[in-house]
């Protein structure tokens, strides 16, 4: 017995270095089921921000548009549960628009200390696709009431590939190395020049009209013990 208290201590850390620190990272935790585009605030403890106006998607809503196999923005079945979320990008000549989801995590993060970040993503209805997403890690809440794009130097995630799969889910993912202090992530395209990739069934204007749209599911944010690369699994 007392070795298997001596083994249990043992362990005991490493758990806790493998905590997600993201709340809700699967959007399974809700106020109310989605009836309409935009009801981002719906699911407990994501908001935006700035005056986009993400999606909520869950299977709990009386309608097929805002289910998730099935919706507004072309369907994907969710990578686990019954609910994820959608975001937008769109370059309309120059006008822009995007969107971005945000949250606090359950701790800051350590200064010095590596932590894994990883998401799963579907491309939805689109003529564009991203070369990737980002996330910004902040010690306070973004603010930025227009829909432009937010300029900020960021953690790219990607999987090596254009970021324009809308029939399986993609794991995306980077390490971060914590300044310390961080207790809000924020997830969208903060990329400095253009990061849309036009798809192949896109129509004639499409290097006018440039939209991306993505469903995330499954955010993660854990620590981990060195720097080594996200093992990115299915």
């Amino acid at each position: 017995m007392k070795h298997f208290f001596l083994s249990l201590l043992f362990l005991l850390p490493v758990c806790l270095l493998s905590q997600n620190l993201v709340p809700n990272p699967d959007f399974e935790s809700y106020a109310d089921c989605p009836r309409g585009l935009g009801q981002f605030h719906l699911a407990n403890s994501w908001t935006s921000p700035n005056a986009g106006t993400p999606d909520y998607f869950n299977d709990c809503s009386t309608s097929l548009d805002y289910g998730t196999e099935f919706n507004k923005k072309g369907g994907q079945v969710a990578h686990s549960g019954h609910a994820y979320m959608g975001i937008q990008s769109e370059n309309l000549n120059r006008n822009e628009f995007y969107e971005y989801l945000e949250a606090p995590l359950a701790q800051p993060l350590v200064a010095d200390s590596f932590y894994c970040v990883k998401m799963f993503v579907s491309s939805g209805t689109s003529n564009a696709a991203l070369k990737n997403l980002g996330v910004v890690f902040s010690q306070i809440e973004l603010k930025n009431p227009p829909v432009s794009k937010i300029h900020i130097p960021c953690l790219p995630l990607g999987n090596g590939n254009i970021l324009s799969d809308s029939v399986h889910w993609v794991c995306i993912s980077g390490n971060y190395k914590a300044r310390g202090g961080e207790l809000f992530i924020t997830i969208g395209d903060f990329s400095t020049d253009n990061n849309f990739v036009t798809l192949p069934n896109a129509k004639e204007n499409a290097a006018i009209f440039q939209e991306s749209y993505y469903f995330i599911d499954d955010v993660s944010v854990e620590k981990t013990g060195d720097s080594k690369p996200c093992i990115n699994k299915p």
